[in-house]
């Protein structure tokens, strides 16, 4: 498929119109349908921003540019050729059919051999009054110098004048790519946010650093995995032995943030080399880690287990909610002798007597 007809099936894909196109990219909506076209006629011969145009509308939609980026280029460069040709054409047809003036011949009158004398006696006798003056050449000078120096002063204003154009030109561009992608991050943010699926977080003692993750939601589940950087530290994370994210060469000197599609019961590793209090969320909920006694500045690993549950403490041999130790076997502490009566076992209704 041509480069138009990817970006048109695109647009239609995301069940946007043209106008919606359009309030995205600030473009006019006849602009976006000559590009879906490949109508570059419509630019009026000025295909100096085309590319712009159609690189904005790619980014607007989601389409890599880089890919079609070159088609691009050498469809504009094919219109600028074929529009150049034509007028071409038509500059010579305009000559071809002009009509051609006829050289009309002067009839010089043939003068005779006494006038021609008489004519060059007058012109040596003339010649000293047509000598030029000193004060006149000079005043020659300088009227020739004078209309050079405007010349050239006027070609640098006007090439300084060109040069500002251009140079506002380029910063408009600019400006309007980073618009471009300054929305087209919005949009890859908003869409994100709406994919980002519901989860619930649960921890257990019996395996320390392993967070269980849970969802009402059908897999696959879209995770933002979030971690705050406060210094300089390496991130991995891995599944299985296999690094996905992260790099376990280069330290993180920034936020890291990375999205996981899990689309299965599968574990997840997070590896900090050197922890210092560091935040980590997945979809926005705080996972929870204490690391060990002095542990700051230290590896931590979290097991992230996604769709799993948590161990169940095996108790078939504990007592309930009592602990084993409080009754050693003996009756040394509880007096059923003589001492009964201090704690109310004495006989208070005279039996004994």
């Amino acid at each position: 498929m041509t480069y138009y007809q990817i970006l048109k099936q695109r647009r239609i894909d995301l069940k946007l119109s043209i106008q919606d196109v359009a309030v995205q990219t600030r473009l006019a909506p006849e602009y976006i349908a000559a590009i879906e076209e490949n109508d570059l006629d419509v630019f009026s011969d000025d295909y100096s921003f085309v590319r712009y145009f159609v690189h904005a509308y790619a980014n607007a939609i989601g389409v890599n540019w880089e890919a079609i980026s070159v088609e691009v280029d050498q469809t504009i460069k094919y219109h600028a050729h074929k529009k150049n040709m034509a007028l071409t054409q038509a500059q010579r047809r305009i000559v071809e059919n002009m009509p051609k003036a006829q050289a009309s011949k002067r009839s010089r009158k043939k003068r005779s051999h006494f006038q021609s004398s008489i004519s060059r006696a007058s012109r040596s006798l003339h010649w000293s009054k047509r000598k030029l003056s000193p004060l006149a050449l000079w005043g020659i000078v300088i009227v020739a110098g004078g209309f050079l120096l405007t010349n050239m002063v006027s070609s640098m204003l006007s090439a300084n004048e060109a040069k500002a154009r251009e140079t506002a030109r380029q910063a408009e561009l600019q400006k309007k790519e980073q618009e471009t992608q300054r929305l087209s991050q919005q949009r890859k943010e908003a869409r994100l946010e709406e994919a980002k699926t519901a989860l619930t977080l649960s921890e257990t003692a019996d395996v320390p650093d392993t967070v269980y993750i849970h969802s009402d939601q059908a897999m696959p589940w879209t995770v933002q995995l979030n971690v705050s950087v406060p210094s300089e530290t390496k991130i991995e994370v891995y599944k299985g032995e296999e690094l996905v994210a992260g790099d376990a060469d280069q330290a993180q000197t920034a936020d890291f943030s990375t999205v996981l599609e899990i689309g299965s019961a599968e574990t997840y590793r997070l590896v900090i080399s050197s922890y210092k209090n560091n935040s980590i969320t997945l979809n926005g909920q705080v996972v929870a880690y204490t690391p060990k006694e002095g542990g700051q500045d230290e590896p931590a690993q979290i097991e992230l287990a996604f769709d799993q549950s948590a161990p169940v403490a095996d108790e078939s041999n504990g007592y309930g909610q009592w602990d084993a130790s409080w009754y050693d076997g003996s009756t040394e502490d509880y007096a059923y002798g003589e001492e009964a009566a201090d704690y109310g076992y004495g006989d208070p209704y005279g039996y004994g007597e």
